[in-house]
């Protein structure tokens, strides 16, 4: 796929975000296109969360989750859960988790599973937890096995 925006691949652009000549026109090129192209959001996210800016890390994964990025609604979750980078906002993590498991994201599954598990106060709770961790198992996820032979 080519943007229109810099005529260049998607692994063209990521080859040139690694390279040591990245210039701010070209990162402002790319923010512009990014809006609407989910491709370029999440080359901008992995770009910004490998040289540590967090700040705009944090504003492409929120991009990433209005486009439904699994990864970002997991990342961005676990970030907000842990108060990294962000203020802790542990309601907007359950939120993303539950988006990002819904995606089939298996870690989102179980961290959605355990979480309600944890802080369940009705049978449908434990129930929706367990379903979770289930699903997370099914997907690969082998730690939600651990929990679920412990309840």
């Amino acid at each position: 796929m080519t943007n229109n925006t810099t005529n260049l691949s998607i692994d063209e652009i990521e080859d040139k975000l690694t390279s040591s000549s990245v210039t701010d026109e070209f990162l402002y090129k790319l923010k512009n296109a990014s809006s609407d192209n989910a491709d370029i959001a999440e080359v901008l996210y992995q770009y910004y969360l490998d040289v540590n800016d967090y700040n705009n890390a944090i504003f492409y994964l929120e991009l990433g989750d209005k486009f439904n990025d699994s990864y970002a609604q997991l990342y961005l979750a676990s970030l907000y859960q842990q108060g990294k980078h962000c203020l802790k906002d542990e309601v907007r993590a359950l939120t993303l988790f539950e988006r990002s498991a819904q995606n089939g994201e298996s870690e989102a599954q179980y961290e959605l599973g355990a979480n309600l598990l944890l802080a369940a106060s009705s049978q449908e709770e434990i129930e929706q937890g367990a379903y979770w961790l289930n699903e997370a198992f099914l997907n690969g996820n082998d730690d939600s096995k651990e929990l679920l032979d412990s309840i």
